[in-house]
Order: C-alpha cells, then structure tokens, then sequence
C-alpha cells in the first residue's frame, strides 16, 4: 500500500476523534477530543494528497529513452524523507490516542470521573497550544504542494523531470518545517506530563468536592459570636505559658488538656485565643477546632463532630488530606448525617492508620504538634453521647503520638466521670480555672479597668470615684462573664446623666444568696422593664413574658425579630424594642437571629432559685405550652400560602418552618391543659389540609404521634387521639400526593375537579414514608374514616377558592421545601 494511502487512513481512524482506534482497543470514549486535531488529521490527509498528485511516477515509454538523472533520485530521496517525516508525525499522534486512553483507563473512578477527565484533557492550554501550531504548519505545508510540479502520465513525468531539483528542493524545505513542528509539538513537556498535570489537576477539583460534600457544622473558631472569641491582650498569661510548655513537652503521655471551670470564667474565651495563636504559630498547628453552643442545633449536637473535625484536618494537614478524601467518597455513598461512631471510624480513624502504615510515613506525617480544640463540651444536649465522644477521641490521641487536644467544659459529673477514667488519666492534664481565681484574678480587674475607663462618661466618674470600680472588680470574683456583662450593662446607659447611680445599681443586692452574676441580670431586667411598668400593664407584663420564652426556650438556635413577632403575634418594633432594652444580656448573631450572650442568662429565667422574681422568671412547662400552642396557631391558610410562596430565607418561611418542625418537641415538655388539647383536637381536624400542605414531599412524623402520647399521658382518651393523629396524617398525606402529582386533578384552574380516589391498598405506602410502620392503625375503619376526612379536604378546598389562593395552593410546583 502507498505510505500516502496507509496515512490517510490511518489518521482518518486515529485523530478525527479516534473513534474507530478506540473501539479496536475496547474504550468506549471519544479520546484527545481536542479542537483542531480532527483538522490536524484532515489537513494532513490533503498534504498527503497533494505530495502523491506531484509524484512524478514512471512512464514505459520515457524510461527507455531517458534514463533516471541524478535529480530525479534525489527528488526522489526528498520524497521518501518528507514521508518518513509524516510516518514520525503518525506514530506520534497515534502515541498520544493510545497515553490518553492509557491514562484514562488507569484513573480511579466512575464512567462520570473517565468523561471528566477526557473533557479536562481536551482543555489542556499546552496540548490546544502544540496542535494548534502543527495545525498551522500543515495549512503552510498544504500551500507549498502548489510548488510541486509533476503528476501521473506522460506530461507529468516530463514536468517532474523537468522540475525535479525545484521539487527537491521543496520537498527537503516541508521536511525541515515538518520536522521542527514534530519537535516543537512534542516539546519540552512530555505528553505524559501534561497528562499527568491534567490529571492531577481533576483528582484536586474531585478531591475539593468531596471534601465541600461532608457534612459539617459551622463551628471552627472563626465562627463563634463575639463573647466566645472576646479576650483583652496581657490577660491569661501564665495559662499560655502553662499551655506552650504542654504543647511542646516531651511527656508524651500527657497530650489531653482539660481546662474546667465553672459558667462565666472564660473557657471559651481562652479556647478562641488558643486557636488564634495556633493559626499563625511556626512551632504548632491548629488541626481542627469546634466550639459547642447550648441551643444552636448542629453546634449543640455530636452528630457533626467528627465529621466536621475531618473536614478541617483535611485542609490543614495535608499528608492526611487524601486519605480523608478517598474515606470520604466510601463514607458518603452509605447516608450523609452519620452516627458518631461511623464518623469517627471512617472519617478519622481509618485515614489515620492508612498514614501510619505508608512506607515512608515518618517523612511525611506533619513534623510538629498538631492541635484540636474542643470548646464548651458541657454546652453538648446529648449527654448520654459525650462519653462515647470523648473515649473515640482518647483513642485517636493514644494511637497518634503527633496529635494533641485542648478540651473546656463546665465540670459535669457526666463529663467528669469520663476524665476521671483510668484511660483518661493516663492521657491527661486537668487545669481548673477556680483554682486560679486567686492567681489569676487580676485579669479581669484588668479588663474592667481598661474597657471602662474608656467608657464615657464613667472613665470621668471611676477617675475621681475609683473606689466604685474597686467595689465592681470585688464584686467580679474573677468571673469574665459577670465583667462583659457589666460592662454592657453600663454601656447600655451610657446615656444616663448619672453614672454613681448605674454603678449602685451594678453593685446592689437583690436578694440574698444570689450570686454576683444574677444579681447583675436581675438589675438588667429591672432597668430595663421596671416592676412598676409592668404592674401597671398587664398586657406589657405578658409580651415580655412571651418574649422571654423565646428566648430561654427556642429551639436550634435563634429567631430573627421578624420571626419573633409572627411566632408572638406582635407588632415587630414590639420585639425590636424589647430586644434592644435587653442588648446588656441580649446579641443579634451574624445570621440576624436574636440569642442570649450566654446560656448562664437563659438558665437563670428557667430558674425560680435564681430569677427570684416573678415578673422575669419563665416557667419551663408552662413556657413550652405558650410557644407550642404559638405553633399551631401558625398553620393558617394565609400563612401558608405565604409560606409556598415566600423565599427560604424570608421571615415568612422560617416561621411556618420553625413551627412545623417543633411543635410537637414543645407539646412534648408542655404542661397539660385543655385549651391546648383543643388546638390539637382542631389541628387534628379542620387544621390538617393545612398542616400537611406544608411540604408533604418531604416531612415525616416519627416522633410526633410519641410526643403526643407522652402529653397525653394519664389522659383516658390519649390511645384514641394519637391514633386519630396518625389516621388523619396518613389521609391527607395522601390526599395531597396525589392532588400535587396527577395531571388530571388540576384545582388550579378547574373548580369541579372532585378529590382524588384512596383506599386501604394506599397506606402502607403513606405508613413506610411517614416512618408510622410501628403505628397501630385499625384498617377496618378505614372506609367510614375516609369520608369524614374527605368532608375535612374538600372544605378546605372550599376556603381556598373563597380566598382566591388556589393558584398557590394546587400549584405542584410548590412542594413546600
């Protein structure tokens, strides 16, 4: 065969697109689809085309009469080096298809991860740059062909022969420039490395996305408010100094530090510092730091903890980054929000030992201490799972002698009964900050000083008083919290003509055997809403009373005010003044949401002992029933339609939301009374179609029909109502399925659309998804149920269309998440 005719083919099959090559070789991908290489092969399948149209082939007649001259074998000569240049050009094309398909073989990975990186070479800058550049050289060696003179038959044997030192000279000029485009195509760079760039290129943008996959709370250092992360300069010092000596000891044993002490010393504070220092030390690293936060839902729960404590050491250690990753991609195809114990093993302690067991881990496991901080341990809900937290995070320092963890928390006996395990021990350092009080105690004599006296007017009033602020600095008892809580309090009024008289206040007694601290939050609620006020309105004595609940007893965190005011029923610049007379104990978080400045302010209107008053004290149960009932009260056509309609972020859904989600976790720690059993008897009637409208694609009721029960306790109708419960769930999750799903039961647009056909077949599927498996559910009654139930939907149905809200409510589109 012709080298002209073989080429041809040969790249027709091995560059435009490589689809026949690859098929041979058992690939099923479009290799090297890179733009202009399919022109490359193209352009020169015509180069070819137009060397062979010059070949000036031997002619029978000719040759007896003209022998070959010397020009024509060196023509000839030029011919064959110009072609074995293609040959080269060919077999290096031919290598790339077979290095790309190679590469692509051996990467880890799914049909999705192959396509991405074919699609990552083809968009490689340096392999686009070289065929471009050959492209361009073809395209010029395509014009030089017009030079060639020659062809088939007599007349063109005689121009070859004619011209054959003119096409030698020709032909050498194309192999030349052929030869330097072959060189400067395959460049400095081997094509193995740039496809090995390319490649590792993807496994880091496949790696990040791994990594932005594990679930994760939002509790690293930089993410607390700013009471947790306030510290004044000089303060602490012999505790730093205590900790460097710690982190950098040679007791090897020692590489747990628990720092106790009680609510208000500065735990936190201390914790935050630690990591600020750690971040930007050269002898240290911070690993990975979670700061636990009473009522602020993934950041009072274990679920996320060692999930989210992977995610940081993947970013801060490198040498364990990949092997978290490829523990990540298994971990994450068998569920998102894990059990610890998965967590901790897959996530944390399988990646560790895969490091320790590498050939050459001592060179590449980090060199110095690297640290993991954990904060507020006591401020955790699962107290039944701290243990278990703490003995997995034993295990992980007994095995790793390169990592250390800095713990703080309050000294529960729960907690305490763990750090005083002989396992524990063994591992541990335990510092009390009470025990430092005295030693200590000039920091926060240091911080009332400095802050306050730059504090107009009272830096005036402390210079020529200073007694007041000795008194203020007694009264402390080296208590940061009682100090950062003063000092809002005085600038809370920083307004008021008289200073003396908000130092008195400060210093006054309340009541006997108060500690310091409630003294000062007492005195804030009293400022702040005097007795007499609210004596004299009893309806300013009740929203305040409202307001207070929300605060000591809201769930996963905060409420915005405008959420507050919808879940109250107040006017909003009610619930921003409130909250702006209580910014002394009060915070506006960085989501907007209005939360206690420390969990020892909601603990103190829970208790009677502590909130002596009865003008300020919420009372638990009592206080569970106003906000389950504000709950149920919530589920209203117009709300909901507001809500179906309104943007995720908006006050409006995260009011639905909110009581959606906790109504029953209020009743289920609510004080039993029968105005609330009424709600729930309505909610469980005219209120379901509502209720179940606010995401039936997505919400479950395990749980609920538990906390009903539990509420009911005692109540002789209690079996009967629960189940009543689930009986009306079940039939409007139903009813609601269907309506949103079927094309023909449009209540958009048509009004003489009847209800959707259910029966009994229906419920198990309505019981697997709405997890009420265990639920017992009497199906004989079923049929004399369901037109009751009916009755219910197509009423509401009716009070839709009168509210002209049917354009909302039957919209599929909206599925209430």
């Amino acid at each position: 065969m012709a080298p002209g005719a073989r080429l041809e083919g040969v790249l027709d099959i091995a560059l435009d697109n490589a689809t026949p090559v690859l098929e041979f070789t058992g690939s099923a991908l479009d290799l090297v689809p890179v733009p202009g290489l399919s022109l490359v092969a193209k352009g020169l399948s015509v180069l070819l085309a137009g060397v062979k149209a010059s070949w000036a082939a031997s002619h029978p007649l000719l040759d007896e009469c003209l022998p070959p001259p010397q020009d024509t074998r060196a023509n000839d000569a030029a011919r064959r080096a110009f072609l074995d240049e293609v040959k080269l050009l060919d077999a290096t094309l031919m290598q790339m298809v077979v290095k790309t398909k190679s590469a692509v073989d051996d990467v880890d990975g799914d049909e999705h991860s192959k396509k991405a990186l074919v699609d990552g070479i083809a968009r490689s800058d340096a392999l686009q740059l070289r065929v471009q550049t050959l492209l361009s050289t073809i395209m010029e060696l395509r014009e030089c062909t017009k030079d060639l003179k020659g062809g088939p038959g007599a007349l063109g044997f005689c121009k070859g022969f004619m011209y054959s030192s003119r096409n030698k000279a020709t032909l050498s000029d194309m192999k030349e420039r052929l030869a330097s485009a072959i060189q400067i195509f395959k460049g400095q760079m081997s094509i193995e490395d740039i496809l090995s760039g390319v490649i590792q290129t993807l496994k880091e943008a496949e790696g990040k996305n791994v990594l932005d996959s594990i679930p994760r709370a939002d509790a690293n250092f930089r993410c607390v408010d700013e009471l947790k992360s306030g510290f004044l300069a000089g303060t602490r010092e012999e505790l730093f100094e205590e900790l460097a000596l710690w982190s950098t000891s040679d007791d090897t044993l020692k590489r747990v530090y628990f720092l106790s002490g009680g609510a208000g010393l500065g735990k936190s504070s201390i914790a935050h510092q630690l990591c600020t220092r750690l971040a930007t030390s050269s002898d240290l690293a911070l690993g990975a730091s979670f700061f636990f936060v009473r009522g602020r839902g993934d950041l009072e729960s274990t679920r996320l903890f060692f999930s989210s404590v992977a995610h940081q050491l993947a970013l801060s250690q490198p040498a364990l980054r990949p092997y978290i990753i490829d523990a990540a991609r298994k971990h994450l195809q068998r569920g998102g929000r894990q059990q610890m114990k998965h967590a901790f093993k897959e996530l944390l302690q399988q990646p560790f030992e895969q490091l320790r067991q590498q050939p050459f881990a001592g060179a590449i496991i980090p060199q110095k201490p690297v640290i993991i901080v954990i904060d507020a341990l006591d401020e955790c809900k699962e107290r039944e799972l701290v243990p278990d937290l703490l003995n997995f995070v034993f295990e992980l320092v007994r095995t790793t002698p390169w990592v250390q963890v800095f713990v703080t928390s309050r000294p529960e006996p729960h907690i305490l009964s763990v750090f005083t395990s002989s396992i524990a021990t063994a591992l541990m350092y335990h510092q009390a900050l009470e025990d430092t009080l005295k030693q200590w105690g000039n920091d926060v004599g240091q911080f009332l000083k400095e802050t306050i006296s730059k504090m107009p007017p009272y830096d005036a009033f402390i210079h020529d008083n200073p007694s007041f602020l000795e008194h203020l600095i007694n009264r402390a008892a080296g208590v940061f919290i009682f100090a950062h809580i003063a000092v809002r309090f005085l600038d809370t009024y920083r307004d008021h003509p008289n200073p003396r008289e908000q130092f008195e206040l400060l210093l006054s007694s309340a009541g006997a055997g108060l500690s310091p601290l409630d003294n000062v939050y007492l005195q804030i609620l009293k400022s702040a809403f005097p007795p007499e006020d609210l004596h004299a309105s009893s309806s300013r004595s009740s929203d305040l009373l409202s307001f207070l609940t929300i605060i000591a007893l809201q769930r996963y965190g905060g409420r915005t005010p405008e959420v507050m005011a919808l879940l109250l029923g107040l006017p909003k610049t009610d619930v921003v003044w409130m909250t702006d007379r209580l910014r002394s104990a009060l915070l506006i978080d960085r989501e907007g949401s209005v939360v206690p400045l420390h969990a020892t302010f909601f603990e103190f209107l829970l208790d009677q002992e502590r909130c002596i008053n009865p003008l300020y004290h919420i009372n638990r149960s009592k206080g569970h029933a106003r906000l389950a009932s504000a709950c149920i009260a919530a589920f209203t056509t117009a709300n909901v339609a507001a809500y179906l309609t309104a943007k995720t972020d908006t006050p409006q859904a995260r009011y639905v939301y909110y009581a959606r989600s906790e109504w029953d976790n209020h009743l289920n720690e609510a004080e039993f009374n029968d105005e609330l059993k009424q709600q729930l008897m309505h909610l469980m009637g005219a209120q379901m179609p509502i209720y179940m409208r606010v995401g039936p694609k997505n919400w479950q009721e395990y749980g609920t029909t538990a906390h009903i029960e539990q509420w009911l306790k005692g109540s002789k109708d209690a079996a009967e109502i629960s189940l009543e419960f689930i009986k009306s769930v079940v039939y409007s999750w139903l009813w609601w399925t269907k309506i949103l799903s079927v094309e023909s039961l449009n209540l958009r647009t048509d009004s003489g659309v009847a209800s959707p056909n259910l029966n009994a077949d229906d419920i198990p599927e309505a019981m697997e998804f709405l997890r009420l498996e265990d639920s017992a559910l009497d199906l004989t009654e079923w049929s004399s149920d369901m037109a009751r139930y009916q009755a219910v939907h197509e009423d509401h149905v009716k009070q839709v269309r009168q509210a002209g809200l049917e354009e909302v409510w039957f919209d599929r589109t909206l599925d209430g998440s």
